[in-house]
This record gives C-alpha cells, sequence and structure tokens, in this order.
C-alpha cells in the first residue's frame, strides 16, 4: 500500500484528501471483510486455508490502520510497522495457498520480511520520509502475491481434474478468480518496484500509473473479490477433509471397505465391451497375523498392518486402488492392465514384505493373495468370492503366493 508524502497537501489537497478518505475506506473494508470472513468461514471449518487467511486479513487491516498516522508525530513508528506488517501478510497469503496442496510451510519464514522492511526504512528517516523502505516492501510484496498466484493456478488445474470435479464447480471457479486477482496484484507490486527503482516515487510516471491512489483501488477491489471467492475454496477443502477422512481407513491411510467396494463395483461394471476393458480384483491376507496380536501385541499388529500399506502403495499405479476390508484383509483393484503386469506386480509386493521389516526391526510376515479377473455380467458378490476361493488355494498350497481364479467367467 503506498504512501504518498504529506508535503504535497499544500499543492495538491484534492488529491491529498481523496488520497486520505481511500486509505480510510480500505482500512474500514479490510476488518469489515476481517470480521466475516473469520465468523463465516474459518470458525466453523478451521481449514488451514481459511487460518493463514484469516492471518493475511489482520495483516491487511492493521497496515492499513497504521498508515492513518501519516503526517502525525506517530509517522515514524506508524509507518514502518505498517510495512512490516503488510509484508507479513503477503507471506501469509503465499503460506495460505501452499496449504491447498496440503504442504506445510516453515513458520519462522514469517519474521523474515517484517526484519527485512523495517532494517531497510530506519536509514531513510521514516518520521520525514513515508516511502521509507518501500524498495524492499514492494519486493516482497511482488514475491508474495506472484508465488501465491503459481500455487493457486496449480491448484485449479489438479482441481479440474479430479474426480469430483463435477460436484465442485463454485470451488474451481473460485480458485481462477482467485488466481486471476493473485496474479494482478504480483504483476502490479512488480511494476511498482521497477518504477521506484527506475524513475523514483516523485515521477509522475511512477504517481500516475502505480502510485497509492491507483494501489489503494486495486487492492480494495482485489480483497473483497478474492476473500469471497476464497470463502467457497475454505469450505471446499474442509468438505474434501470430511469425504477423505470417511473414505480413508484410519490406521493405514488407505481406502475404507465402502469406499473401496464401491471402487470395485465400477471397475465390474466397465469390464469387458468393444475396447476390450480388463480389470482385476485382488483380496490379500497377511500370512499368520493373529500370533503377531497375540505375543507382541496389538501395537505390533498396527505396525504390521502400516508397513504392508507402505509397501502396496510403492508398488502399485495412481490409477490402481487399494482398501482395507477389515482386520488383516485387504483388496486391490487393477484396471487397464494385463494379467503379466498385474501379477508382476503383486510379486513385487509379496517379495519386498518378505525380505522387509517394520520400524522397529521385527520381520514383517508374508502374505498370500487370491485373484479374479472382473466381468460385467458378474455381481461385485460373485467376483469377490472368486478372489476369496483363488486365496484359499493360496492359503492351502503354502501361504507367501499368488493364486488366480480360473480364467472361465462361467466356472463356478
Amino acid at each position: 500500500m503506498a504512501r504518498e508524502y504529506v508535503a504535497t497537501e499544500a499543492l495538491y489537497p484534492l488529491s491529498v484528501l481523496d488520497l486520505e478518505t481511500l486509505r480510510f475506506m480500505l482500512a474500514v473494508v479490510s476488518v469489515v471483510v476481517l470480521a466475516l470472513f473469520y465468523l463465516g468461514v474459518y470458525r466453523p471449518t478451521h481449514s488451514p486455508f481459511s487460518g493463514w487467511w484469516t492471518l493475511a486479513l489482520i495483516c491487511a487491516a492493521a497496515s492499513s490502520t497504521l498508515l492513518l498516522a501519516n503526517g502525525s508525530g506517530l509517522q515514524v513508528v506508524a509507518n514502518p510497522s505498517a510495512s512490516a506488517v503488510e509484508a507479513m501478510g503477503a507471506t501469509c497469503v503465499w503460506f495460505a495457498t501452499r496449504s491447498l496442496g496440503a504442504r506445510r510451510s516453515p513458520v519462522w519464514l514469517l519474521a523474515v520480511p517484517p526484519i527485512a522492511c523495517v532494517i531497510a526504512a530506519l536509514p531513510d528517516h521514516p518520521s520525514s520520509n513515508v516511502w521509507a523502505g518501500n524498495g524492499v516492501l514492494f519486493a516482497f510484496m511482488a514475491a508474495g502475491f506472484g508465488l501465491g498466484a503459481l500455487e493457486v493456478w496449480r491448484a485449479w488445474h489438479l482441481r479440474r481434474s479430479e474426480p469430483d470435479a463435477r460436484q465442485s464447480g463454485e470451488a474451481i471457479t473460485a480458485l481462477a478468480v482467485s488466481a486471476i486477482a493473485g496474479t494482478l496484484l504480483g504483476l502490479l507490486y512488480a511494476i511498482r518496484l521497477a518504477l521506484y527503482l527506475w524513475v523514483g516515487h516523485n515521477d509522475v510516471l511512477f504517481t500516475d500509473v502505480v502510485g497509492s491512489g491507483t494501489a489503494s483501488v486495486t487492492l480494495m477491489v482485489c480483497l473483497v473479490a478474492v476473500t469471497f471467492s476464497v470463502s467457497a475454496i475454505g469450505w471446499d477443502q474442509r468438505t474434501r477433509d470430511l469425504r477423505r477422512q470417511a473414505a480413508e481407513d484410519d490406521l493405514t491411510g488407505l481406502l475404507g471397505r465402502t469406499s473401496f467396494l464401491a471402487r470395485a463395483q465400477d471397475a465390474i461394471a466397465q469390464s469387458g465391451g468393444r475396447r476390450a476393458h480388463r480389470a482385476w480384483l485382488v483380496i490379500a491376507d497377511i500370512d499368520n497375523f493373529k500370533p503377531i496380536n497375540d505375543e507382541l501385541g496389538h501395537q505390533a499388529g498396527d505396525r504390521t498392518l502400516q508397513a504392508f500399506a507402505d509397501v502396496a502403495r510403492g508398488a502399485l499405479r495412481s490409477s490402481d486402488a487399494i482398501g482395507r476390508l477389515g482386520g488383516d484383509e485387504f483388496g486391490f483393484v487393477f484396471e487397464n492392465v494385463q494379467k503379466e503386469a498385474m501379477l508382476a506386480r503383486l510379486e513385487e509386493i509379496r517379495r519386498l514384505l518378505a525380505s522387509g521389516a517394520d520400524d522397529t526391526g521385527h520381520q514383517l510376515p508374508t502374505v498370500s493373495f487370491g485373484v479374479a479377473e472382473c466381468h460385467a455380467e458378474l455381481s461385485l458378490s460373485e467376483v469377490m468370492g472368486r478372489a476369496d476361493a483363488a486365496l484359499y488355494d493360496a492359503k492351502r498350497n503354502g501361504r507367501d503366493r499368488v493364486a488366480v481364479y480360473g480364467a472361465d467367467p462361467a466356472a463356478g
């Protein structure tokens, strides 16, 4: 948020008055938007995105309020403080966007922009120069908004390709609006920095193109538009977390039974046809799992299940599905893959488990697999029954192996 030098008031009283009005309006809008967003989005969702965005709005409101002290005796403290808080707010915007990809941000980094802005302002005498340290401020603002825009564009692209994209049209539109606004703000501050260093803040090119009035109006518009857009993003993030928790097994992070069976049902329904879509249902059972619980305790059993989940995930494609059916029994769905390639993946999982250990060094048990090919004319229970029969054969023939049900779909 740029600051015009108050000494120009005698020459341009109207423009200064307009600028002061814009500053006051920006402060009021920031406070109102903060209150509405906190009550309407952060409190009910507590999503990481809405939390960081709330902090960014607090910084925007505090910075705008501090700038109202321009021209007073408090200016020497208020202006550097406003720059520090403003730079921190831009960093919070970046952190908010990083949370869309479930990435954690280094909290200590929040201290770097404020400290740099204050250090840069002190040699420029903030008591008489309202532009003290603004070059550094503009750099951090451009970086914060620019990096944030890149994160949102990435989230927008990924969100459009996800299975529930049709159910999340509002959130996808909100991501696009936020990405555009972030891009514009990043460009605005990049241009401000370039002109500030090239022609200086007193040049007419700077004041007319990217002066305080332009920056204040742009920030107000983007603040309102983006905040109500990110409300949809915050709710979408919370909703997706709830759907994920409902769909996943708490212990292993794999699909839960209901979600896995729904995926298996879809694979069966789509199998065959003119495109010869091949799909396979696999049931896996950890060998001799009960003695692990009885002799080593349930924590050891939990570690074994988690180790199996980690090994299996590492051997599968992103398009393959794996879920926990209950206890030590797991299910796999493989689509658009030939039998040999599917068996190779199962053998890789079996081999890794047979030679691996959990995080305490205990040898992992072996695993047996029962495989059945999916056919559209069969029900889910029929395909599951075939995979169970194959699993029984694997157990009966010595465990630690893969058994495939007969290829004839009419076989009983």
